[in-house]
């Protein structure tokens, strides 16, 4: 079942339903806040509830990452040093030294999502603190800007 098969399923629920449906679906790494914001809204669901609980499961997930960084770091130093790296860790380390850690959190989304972006910038050694912030208003904006957008496409489809 795609996202927007889960979502219709629980088209008709109440609104507390839906929003922990998006909520549950936005923890998941590269689906991120911004799919599961566009296709909620796109099926029916209320905007405003529907960014906000989008938002909300992708920060929670992607501090999940930040915090436990540390945990992560010693169970990599634990494995043997075998360096194989998959494509889009080799985009999120081009882009993290080119942009910085404000590159990953607001371009980042297009090629390799939040959650590895947030690794890729703790890996390279950014501070917790810079990581978490440009990470929060990444994921503010991609969010927002997804929920607005498709929330204008119905409208304006709506008016044909």
């Amino acid at each position: 079942m795609d996202i927007s098969g889960i979502l219709e399923s629980v088209r008709d629920a109440n609104v507390w339903i839906q929003m922990g449906a998006v909520f549950l679906l936005s923890l998941v790494p590269f689906l991120e806040g911004y799919i599961a914001a566009a296709v909620g809204i796109a099926i029916g669901f209320p905007a405003i509830a529907t960014i906000l609980a989008a938002t909300l499961g992708n920060w929670v997930s992607v501090m999940a990452v930040v915090v436990l960084y540390d945990k992560i770091g010693k169970y990599r130093e634990g494995k043997a040093s075998k360096k194989s790296s998959t494509k889009r860790m080799e985009k999120a380390r081009a882009l993290f030294s080119k942009y910085g850690v404000p590159g990953v959190a607001l371009i980042g989304p297009l090629a390799f999502g939040h959650h590895l972006g947030a690794l890729i910038s703790l890996l390279s050694g950014a501070p917790k603190r810079y990581v978490t912030l440009w990470m929060t208003i990444g994921i503010i904006v991609w969010t927002v800007g997804a929920g607005v957008l498709v929330l204008l496409g119905v409208n304006v489809a709506g008016n044909f």
